[in-house]
Parts: structure tokens; C-alpha cells; sequence
């Protein structure tokens, strides 16, 4: 039922295909998303992608993992990704395969070198979160599944105006006064890659307020991690899946999300604002009009992925638990 390969090149339709399947979907887990993570962060890793299937039938499930390393031995093996860019993990399964699947892992990992398996980024509605636990408890492993961060995210109704109404009374008034005083005191505009600049001048003016948000995101953003998101947006783009969005007030962008637009969801993945336009709130201001964009393109499900700011609870944000689940050998 298990194969093991060392790059997925053959199997890139039929994961994608599982995945459009599933009852988890999201962009961190195609293959492309682990492709593009390898080549920036993983080179020197031993990485392996799990397929799971029965004989030569169609795949029921696949993981793409890395070997951990000490002293020369492979102690653990944990999902492909890393913390500061990969918001989920996840094995891909086939709807109701999950115990058929998890079973398979578990008698990999028995029989592997390995002491422990650790899966992070694991959603609070995965399959993952409800299965694997129990079902290698039952092994006899000692497992442990804790809150790794909190992720918030939006139920988006059919319109603007029952969006408005779901707020409580002092948010909606505040959401309400900042989009107005925008439209009454200056001149601006909500634009999108595309509308009229290229993705390459974009991602510039995307990087410039990036930085200037903040310290934590001026040291977060090196030329390595340029490298990385010019290649991420340039590939998601590709398929459809980039939604990189501006606020532009008196022609300048002051605001930006960078987003992705995937199965019916929108997640804002990273964001910048110019804090001397601090005054007009344009980071919340953008965020409006984007749910609002979202809910006309009939999104049902606006993620702001991990981060507790307090903004997005104002938005009317709901938590969602990301946890780290570790398995280790009695």
C-alpha cells in the first residue's frame, strides 16, 4: 500500500487530483507549494514524499516529509515546511481512507528508524487532528497534541450588507466611519496585480511596505525570502491562485495584501501598510474592501491563516486551532 519517492515529478496530477478531492483543501498543501518550499529552504534536507495506495489503484493518501538528523542517525520524521511561511501541513487523503491511511503510516514509522513522528500545522478540522491521535495511541505510541498557534478566519455570507449586520454593534460602526472617511477626505482606489502594473513592479511596491510595517517584518523580509515570494508569486499566479491587492490613496500604494485565492477560500498570507498613513487606517480600510471583493466573487471563507491581531477579531474573526501532534516509540 506504501511507496516512498524522493521527488513527486511522477505523481503531480494524481496528488493534485486527491487534493481537489479532500475534505481539507489548501494551497500549502499542493505539490508546487512543496516544490517552490524545497528549493528555498529544503535543499540540504532528506526529503520524501509517501504515497499511499492499494497495489497499483488509484492514491488513497500523500505526505511529503523530511528525515530529521542526529549523530549521523535519522532520529525523526516530521511534514515537510517550516513555521514562518508554511501555515498548514498535512497529508492529502481520500474522503474516508483516513484510519485505512494513518494505519499505514504508523506501520512505517514501526518499522523505520525513526524514535518520534511529528506533524505541525495540522488544522483543528483536518482529518489529521481527529484520527491519527487515537489511532496511535492504539499503537502503543505516546502521543502529544498541543495548540501550536491560532489561525483566525471568516464565514463569509452571500452579501456585503449581511456581513455588515453579523458584526457587533461597535465594529461595524468603526469599520463603517474608517471606510467612509477614506471615500470623503482623500482620493483612492482598491487595485489588483494586473490593474495596469506587471507582477515584477507589484511585488516591488509589495516588499517596500512590507518592510515599512514594521521592525519584525523588515528583518523578516531578507533577499532570501524575496527570492522566495517573487517565485511563489510568479508560480501562483501561473494557476490562478495570487490575489495581490492595493490600496492606493492620492496614486500611491499605501496598503497591500498578498494573498491567495484557492477552492473557494481567501487567504491573506502576508500584508504591509505605510504607517505614516496610519491615520487613515489603511491596512483595516483594504481589508473591507476585500472581504467585500471576496463575498461578490462568492468566496465562502476569508482566512487571515495565523496571528491573533486584534484586527481581525474587529472583522469579526473566529479561532481556529493549528496544533502539533508528536508520536514516539514506547
Amino acid at each position: 500500500m506504501l511507496e516512498v519517492n524522493p521527488y513527486p515529478d511522477t505523481v503531480v496530477r494524481e496528488w493534485e487530483s486527491l487534493l481537489f478531492g479532500s475534505q481539507f483543501q489548501n494551497p500549502f498543501l499542493t505539490p508546487l507549494w512543496n516544490e517552490i518550499w524545497l528549493k528555498h529552504f529544503g535543499k540540504s534536507l532528506q526529503a520524501q514524499v509517501i504515497l499511499f495506495r492499494n497495489g497499483k489503484g488509484p492514491l488513497l493518501g500523500v505526505g511529503a516529509f523530511s528525515n530529521s538528523v542526529g549523530e549521523g542517525e535519522r532520529v525523526g520524521l516530521t511534514l515537510l515546511g517550516s513555521m514562518d511561511v508554511s501555515d498548514y501541513r498535512d497529508l492529502v487523503i481520500f474522503p474516508g481512507r483516513e484510519e485505512e491511511v494513518f494505519r499505514a503510516l504508523g506501520k512505517f514509522f514501526q518499522e523505520g528508524p525513526w524514535k518520534y513522528l511529528e506533524l505541525s500545522g495540522i488544522s483543528e478540522f483536518s482529518p489529521t487532528a481527529k484520527y491519527l491521535p487515537p489511532l496511535f495511541e492504539s499503537f502503543g505510541y505516546q502521543v502529544v497534541q498541543e495548540v501550536e498557534e491560532v489561525g483566525i478566519y471568516l464565514s463569509l455570507p452571500p452579501t456585503w450588507e449581511i456581513f455588515l449586520e453579523k458584526l457587533n454593534s461597535k465594529d461595524r460602526h468603526e469599520l463603517r466611519r474608517k471606510m467612509r472617511r477614506l471615500e470623503r477626505e482623500v482620493s483612492f482606489e482598491v487595485s489588483e496585480v494586473g490593474e495596469p502594473l506587471s507582477l515584477i513592479e507589484s511585488m516591488e511596491i509589495f516588499f517596500d511596505l512590507h518592510r515599512k510595517s514594521s521592525k519584525d517584518k523588515a528583518e523578516f523580509m531578507t533577499p532570501k525570502m524575496q527570492d522566495y515570494f517573487r517565485e511563489l508569486s510568479a508560480r501562483f499566479q501561473e494557476r490562478g491562485w495570487l490575489n495581490l491587492s492595493f490600496l492606493k490613496v492620492d496614486g500611491k500604494e499605501v496598503a497591500t495584501f498578498f494573498s491567495f485565492e484557492f477552492a473557494g477560500t481567501k487567504y491573506v498570507y502576508n500584508s504591509g501598510y505605510d504607517p505614516q498613513l496610519g491615520w487613515i487606517s489603511p491596512g483595516i480600510v483594504l481589508a473591507g474592501h476585500c472581504i467585500r471583493r471576496a463575498i461578490e466573487k462568492r468566496i465562502s471563507v476569508f482566512n487571515f491563516l495565523r496571528g491573533k491581531e486584534e484586527y481581525k477579531y474587529h472583522l469579526g474573526g473566529r479561532e481556529e486551532k493549528i496544533y502539533r501532534i508528536r508520536a514516539v516509540k514506547a
